[in-house]
């Protein structure tokens, strides 16, 4: 274990707090400040108070507090105080002074090449010119006449003596501050660091004083390496940092001793190599495990033996470039912990021998999710996983072996596969595609649509976003036509990765019988039962509001106006639950009809631009008896789930969350939901009532269901018919509720309706990478352009 440092010698954060709160009340200028400060403001004695040197450095003329020195690099959040709706430009200064108060800075998105100075100076307390790489020096203030800083004191009689020369000349005349010498105060200890989608290639070694950091997200950057000062780290759960240049594993996040939550995914890895690592300093060891009373204690444990990640539970090294080789290396490293392993996307080949990369039932003992998919060479896997694990092999030229029960192609972001012995390969095995003809693309651009406030005291605040595809061609006079795709998973779980790839190759494709090429949205959503139905289905009209108001104005200011959309011409699509979503939103009931008989939804406004919708397996009726039915255990899943594995997802009182890792720990709630028939309750759960007093209510399954809304309008006469919907749903799918009813109700209103029925699909049919859906793309060309 190396033990070289790059990370400044220093005191610990609390004591550098106790030092600079010292020197700030002990100074000479400080004393004197109180002393004019008495005289002049009838005896308050306040630090910083009206008429002090120190209040005119953090004041205007007006009163009003100064801005800071950091205004340029901006972005957009909510205002200060949490109010929804209020929208502020969201700048390094404004997000620093929150941290300051709340431990957590977020400075995503706001094209920062480093991390400000500012960021070590006011949440540190350290100068400018003991940063490691400090910013050039400003130019020198400027001295005009009325100036605050510049205009004389007046004092009455008593005039505060035995000053320096220097102190005497600051407190007559004033003296503004340097840049970086504001005012300092006390900031919390900073838990969370955000600084996700910006331009950063390197990071400082002052990265390695945060000591009581637990979550850091640094993903959609540009980093190559981690500085050896994340060694010091030690109470970090949860490490993001995907979508960088990663090329081989960072020697000083190795030893990590809380480390739960890793993510490596879409770098440049090819080898894991565990030989280098690097363990904390001494000042690390101070911060993260107490102060130790000898010199002989500090260095026993820079000697310490320490373990690889000894509580990791969740690593995605997905769209990478290993190999069966270079997982070669996790044989020498016992991760006792894991539970979700993502390989998926890599160059795997052949048959991979679990025990042999260290994946297998003794190495990983406790492994519930590995995922293989996309990796076109893997032929099979052979070995013993862990007694609960599933395999996830989708896109892969794997079937089912010979010896014990085999893992099966998971084609379902919900559905868990059995545990696995062993696959082998055929000569009958599927050949896989080719990439290059079948590429898979990443979003071009990542938005949040809505920010709500920290529901609990330890939680943040939600930044509900959506991933952007474009087409490569700019778009036409009109804009891009745009394809809104909401992923499935029962309300309960899933995210917006789970976009199936022919969604995502759709703009790639020229549609009808011009050249244009259409976008494609894939958001995110707050899931139940930590939020009720109606606020999901709130979530869905946010977006759409924010995609006809604002996307289009993002879009030209960050550069992209060649590829504007056309609010006018808008496809509302999902698989399973999001299926239900696009109905749900994008079909009009009648307005005669009661609040209470609509649940309390009536679907997105009329003239939101929604042309047509395309439901992939959806779920349509919360009524049928198909959830009612207790299923124990689910056929998939060939095991039951234990209320142990589902409590911490079912706690109402938790914060909200939107977004949920394919293959983690709350992949399970779907199963267990229907293994208690627990669907739809699930989903109303927190739900309130709606109206007050006698008109009040509380939305009801029936009411929120597709054939009753279907009814409604049936017997209306006033509604116009349906927009043109394009329905698929494979003769397999066992994971939602049976169709007929829903297409029966569907025959009694007018409209438009294509109903694709594939013989021997299954649910998330279409999540192999190998599926095009031709004939969806073709009725898009007509129905959307």
């Amino acid at each position: 274990m190396s033990s070289a440092r790059n990370s400044p010698a220093r005191p610990s954060i609390r004591e550098q707090i106790a030092a600079k709160r010292a020197e700030v009340r002990n100074s000479p200028l400080a004393k004197s400040a109180r002393v004019g400060t008495t005289a002049g403001s009838g005896g308050s004695s306040s630090l910083g108070g009206v008429g002090s040197p120190l209040a005119a450095r953090r004041t205007t003329a007006g009163g009003s507090t100064a801005r800071g020195a950091v205004g340029g690099r901006g972005g957009f959040g909510i205002t200060g105080d949490g109010s929804e709706g209020v929208v502020e430009e969201k700048t390094v200064d404004g997000q620093i002074k929150k941290a300051v108060k709340s431990a957590k800075l977020d400075i995503s998105s706001l094209s920062l090449k480093r991390i400000p100075a500012e960021v070590y100076t006011k949440l540190l307390g350290l100068q400018l010119d003991e940063l490691s790489s400090p910013p050039p020096p400003p130019s020198p203030p400027s001295s005009k006449k009325g100036d605050i800083f510049t205009t004389p004191r007046q004092f009455g009689s008593e005039f505060p003596t035995g000053l320096e020369k220097e102190d005497e000349r600051a407190l007559i005349f004033g003296k503004s501050l340097k840049k970086g010498e504001e005012f300092w105060v006390e900031p919390e200890e900073l838990t969370t660091f955000r600084a996700a989608g910006n331009e950063l290639e390197v990071l400082e070694r002052e990265m390695g004083m945060f000591g009581g950091l637990k979550s850091v997200d640094l993903s959609r950057n540009r980093l190559r390496t981690i500085p050896n000062c994340f060694s010091d780290l030690l109470r970090l759960t949860t490490l993001d940092l995907s979508n960088n240049a990663i090329s081989s594993l960072p020697p000083s996040i190795l030893l990590l001793p809380l480390l739960q939550v890793l993510d490596l995914s879409h770098n440049s890895l090819t080898t894991l190599s565990f030989s280098d690592t690097l363990g904390p300093s001494e000042d690390g060891l101070a911060y993260g495990v107490g102060f130790f009373s000898t010199a002989v204690q500090r260095a026993e444990e820079l000697k310490a033996v320490r373990p690889i990640w000894p509580v990791l539970r969740s690593m995605n090294l997905g769209y990478n470039r290993l190999d069966s080789d270079g997982l070669a290396e996790l044989a020498n490293v016992k991760l006792k912990a894991m539970r979700v392993l993502n390989l998926e996307y890599n160059a795997l080949q052949g048959v991979l021998d679990v025990a042999g990369v260290g994946i297998g039932e003794e190495s990983m003992p406790q492994l519930a999710t590995l995922v293989f998919n996309g990796n076109k060479a893997l032929r099979g896997i052979k070995g013993e996983l862990g007694r609960d694990a599933k395999v996830e092999t989708v896109g892969c030229s794997v079937r089912e072996g010979s010896i014990g029960p085999a893992p099966t192609k998971t084609e379902d972001p919900i559905t868990p596969a059995p545990a696995s012995a062993e696959v082998t390969d055929d000569s009958s095995a599927p050949t896989s595609h080719d990439d290059s003809a079948n590429p898979i693309p990443n979003p071009n651009l990542t938005y949040v649509y809505r920010t709500l406030p920290a529901a609990t005291f330890d939680s943040e605040p939600l930044a509900i976003d959506f991933d952007l595809y474009l087409p490569s061609a700019p778009a036409g006079p009109a804009g891009h036509p745009l394809v809104i795709w909401f992923h499935g998973g029962g309300l309960l779980q899933g995210n917006k990765e789970n976009l199936p790839p022919h969604f995502r190759r759709l703009p790639s494709f020229t549609l009808g019988s011009g050249d244009e090429h259409v976008a494609v949205i894939s958001p995110n959503y707050r899931l139940a039962p930590q939020v009720p139905i109606l606020e999901i289905l709130s979530d869905v009209t946010a977006l759409l509001t924010y995609i006809r108001t604002k996307l289009n104005d993002r879009l030209t200011k960050e550069g992209k106006g060649e590829h504007k959309i056309d609010t006018g011409r808008i496809c509302l699509s999902g698989g399973s639950a999001g299926g239900y979503l696009a109905l749900i939103a994008g079909m009009e009931v009648p307005k005669e009809v009661k609040d209470e008989e609509v649940g309390g939804y009536r679907g997105v406004d009329v003239n939101s631009g929604i042309k047509c919708l395309a439901p992939f397996y959806p779920i349509t009726d919360l009524t049928d008896e198909f959830w009612a039915t207790e299923t124990n255990p689910v056929p998939w899943m060939k095991r039951t789930v234990a209320h142990a594995e589902a409590k911490p997802h079912l706690d109402t009182k938790a914060a909200p969350v939107f977004t949920a890792v394919s293959g983690g720990p709350r992949s399970i709630l779907y199963p267990y939901m229907l293994q208690h028939a627990l669907f739809p309750s699930l989903l109303f759960l927190t739900q309130r009532s709606v109206g007050s007093g006698l008109d009040g209510f509380r939305p009801s399954p029936l009411a929120l269901s597709i054939p009753h809304r279907l009814e409604l309008v049936a017997k209306s006469g006033k509604v116009k018919h349906h927009v043109p919907i394009y329905f698929v749903y494979g003769t397999i799918d066992d994971k939602v509720q049976p169709m007929e009813k829903t297409l029966q109700a569907f025959e009694k209103v007018e409209g438009e309706l294509e109903v694709c029925k594939l013989e021997g699909k299954d649910h998330a049919f279409d999540e192999d990478p190998t599926v095009e859906c031709e004939e969806f793309r073709e009725w898009l060309g007509k129905h959307l352009l």
